[in-house]
């Protein structure tokens, strides 16, 4: 996994509101072809096992909050800065 460069890219996305506007529109696929436009050399793989990182440090409180928010969302990549939220 390249963490470097996906940890770049989501500190760079942190920072610019345009760049999270742009996002927030985008599939998975928008996702990583904008991550190589800006310079970060990131897959599919990468985002989701930053994603499934990020469910395994969860609390079962907040499992349970996110399941009864649906699943559905979990695994939503049009809207990327609402995952990015949940951290």
């Amino acid at each position: 996994m390249a963490v470097q460069d996906l940890e770049s890219f989501l500190a760079k996305m942190e920072n610019n509101p345009d760049l999270q506007d742009q996002i927030s529109q985008l599939d998975l696929q928008g996702v990583l072809q904008l991550a190589a436009k800006e310079g970060y050399q990131l897959r599919a793989a990468d985002l989701l096992r930053a994603q499934a990182q990020q469910i395994l440090a969860m609390s079962d409180d907040e499992l349970d909050r996110l399941v009864a928010g649906g699943l559905d969302d979990l695994f939503d990549m049009q809207d990327f800065q609402a995952y990015l939220d949940r951290g």
